[in-house]
C-alpha cells in the first residue's frame, strides 16, 4: 500500500472498529444487545404479519410497536442523565421509563383522553427519529471528512509537500468534474419535476444543482484559501453522492430507491466514533462550558456549541442517545411495511419511504454546508476550523521530483547526486544544516504527542 492508501484505510478502519469497540465494551455492550433483539424481534413480526398469518394481530403488533418506542425513549432519558448515573443505574432508568411507558399504554385503552395522547405517541415518536436520522447522516458524513483531512497523521499525509499557498484541494480536478456532473443530473431532476408536477423532485433538484456549484467554487479555492477546509467540502460532497444519483435514478425510472445497510452501519459506527472523539478532545482541551473562560475563547473553539451538550451528558451519554435514535428509525420503517404510519403518510403523501429519506437527507445536508461555510467564514479560519497539520515544506515540488527521478532513470544523475540534492533542500529547510532538519522533523513526528 502506498502512504495515502494506508492512510486513508487506517482511518476508516479507527472508524468502523472504534464504532465496534464502543458498542461492545462493557458499559455498552447490555444496551447494544437490548437494541439488536428488540429490533430483530419486532421485525421478524412484521415479516411475519406480512404472509398474513394469524399469528400476529394488530393488537399485538401495537404492543411491541409501544415497547420498542419505550426502550427508545428509555434509551435517549439515560443518555441525557447518563453522566450522573452508573450502569446498574442506567439500566434501572431505563427498566423503569420501559415499564412506565407500557403502563400509561395499557391505562389509555380505557380511557378516550389518553387514548388520542397514546396515538400521538406511537406516530410522532418514530417521525421524530425519522428527521433527527436524516440530519445525523450528513452530519456524520461532514464529521468524517473533516477529522481525516485535519488529523495531524492523516492530513499530514494526504497533504505531502502541497504547499499552504495552494488554495484549491487535493484531487480539486476529479471533485470538481463530479460536482459539474452533478449539476447536469440536477438539472434533469429539476425538468422531470416541473414537468411530472412531482414538487420533491423539484426542490432537491434546485437544492442539488446549488451545491454544485458551491463545492466547484470550494475545490478550486475562489472562496476560501484553506486548501484543508476545501478539500474537507469537497470530500463530504463525495460521500452524499450515493444519495444524490439514487434520488436521479428514482426520478428518471420512477421505481422506489433503497436504503443500503452499510450506508446504515458506515453512519452508526461514524456517528459513534465521532462523538467520542469529540468528548476526548473536549476533555484534552477544556472546551467544556467553564464560566471562567471568556465566551468567545468558548466559541472559537466550540461554534456550534457540541461541547457544552457533550459536556453535559457524556461520551457514553451521546451514544446511548444514538441507539435511542436509531431503533426510533428504524421502528418507522417497520410501521410502514404494517400500515401503521398514518402521520407520515399526511405528511409524505404517496413518497414512497426511501424517497422522502433521501429528499430530506439532501436539504440537511444543503443547510449543514451553509451553516459550516458561515461559521467557517465568521472564525476566518481559526478555533474549532484550524488545521494542525504538517506539509513537510523542504520536500522538492513536484515537476522538480518527476524531472529528478527522470534523469535518475535515463542515468544523467545518480542516486548519490539525489542523495545531495535532498540534502542540501532539507538544510536550507532547517536553515541550521542537515542534522538540525533531520531533528527537527523527527521532534514533529514523534515528539508531539497531543
Amino acid at each position: 500500500m502506498s502512504y495515502v492508501e494506508r492512510a486513508f484505510y487506517d482511518y476508516l478502519k479507527s472508524v468502523m472498529f472504534g464504532g465496534i469497540r464502543i458498542l461492545l465494551s462493557r458499559r455498552m455492550i447490555l444496551f447494544s444487545v437490548i437494541l439488536f433483539l428488540t429490533s430483530l424481534f419486532s421485525t421478524g413480526l412484521v415479516v411475519i404479519q406480512g404472509q398474513n398469518s394469524s399469528l400476529v394481530t394488530p393488537e399485538l403488533l401495537r404492543f411491541i410497536f409501544v415497547l420498542q418506542i419505550s426502550i427508545a425513549i428509555g434509551l435517549i432519558l439515560s443518555g441525557l442523565v447518563s453522566k450522573k448515573l452508573n450502569l446498574i443505574l442506567r439500566f434501572l432508568l431505563l427498566l423503569i421509563l420501559v415499564i412506565v411507558v407500557q403502563a400509561f399504554y395499557l391505562l389509555s385503552q380505557g380511557i378516550e383522553a389518553l387514548a388520542i395522547f397514546s396515538d400521538l405517541l406511537i406516530q410522532l415518536f418514530p417521525l421524530f427519529t425519522f428527521f433527527s436520522w436524516a440530519l445525523l447522516v450528513p452530519l456524520a458524513s461532514f464529521a468524517f471528512s473533516k477529522g481525516m483531512f485535519s488529523n495531524k497523521i492523516t492530513g499530514s499525509i494526504l497533504f505531502l509537500g502541497k504547499p499552504r499557498s495552494d488554495q484549491k484541494s487535493i484531487f480539486s480536478g476529479i471533485m470538481a468534474l463530479i460536482a459539474f456532473l452533478s449539476i447536469i443530473w440536477n438539472l434533469i431532476i429539476t425538468y422531470l419535476g416541473f414537468t411530472q408536477n412531482h414538487f420533491s423532485y423539484s426542490l432537491v433538484g434546485i437544492f442539488g444543482t446549488a451545491v454544485g456549484i458551491i463545492v466547484i467554487l470550494c475545490v478550486r479555492g475562489w472562496i476560501f484559501t484553506d486548501d484543508v477546509f476545501n478539500t474537507s467540502i469537497g470530500f463530504f460532497f463525495i460521500m452524499t453522492l450515493p444519495n444524490q444519483i439514487m434520488i436521479f435514478f428514482t426520478s428518471v425510472s420512477g421505481s422506489e430507491n433503497i436504503i443500503t445497510s452499510f450506508d446504515f452501519i458506515l453512519v452508526t459506527f461514524s456517528l459513534l466514533y465521532s462523538a467520542q472523539n469529540i468528548s476526548r478532545r473536549i476533555k484534552m482541551k477544556g472546551v467544556v462550558h467553564d464560566p471562567t473562560i471568556k465566551s468567545d475563547k468558548q466559541a472559537k473553539e466550540d461554534p456550534f456549541r457540541i461541547g457544552r451538550f457533550i459536556g453535559f451528558v457524556g461520551g457514553e451519554g451521546v451514544v446511548l442517545i444514538y441507539l435511542g435514535l436509531a431503533l426510533g428509525f428504524h421502528l418507522i420503517q417497520l410501521q410502514i411495511l404494517s400500515g401503521y404510519a398514518s402521520v407520515y403518510e399526511t405528511l409524505f403523501g404517496g413518497l414512497d419511504f426511501s424517497e422522502a429519506y433521501h429528499d430530506i437527507t439532501l436539504i440537511f445536508m444543503v443547510i449543514i454546508l451553509l451553516v459550516v461555510m458561515a461559521f467557517y467564514t465568521i472564525q476566518r479560519g481559526g478555533g474549532y476550523w484550524e488545521s494542525e497539520i504538517y506539509r513537510f515544506d523542504f520536500l522538492p515540488p513536484y515537476d522538480n521530483l518527476v524531472d529528478y527521478l527522470e534523469r535518475l532513470k535515463t542515468g544523467e544523475i545518480t542516486k548519490t547526486d539525489l542523495v545531495i540534492t535532498a540534502g542540501k533542500k532539507a538544510m536550507s529547510a532547517g536553515s541550521v544544516g542537515i542534522f538540525a532538519a533531520a531533528r527537527k522533523f523527527r521532534d514533529r513526528i514523534f515528539g508531539d504527542n497531543d
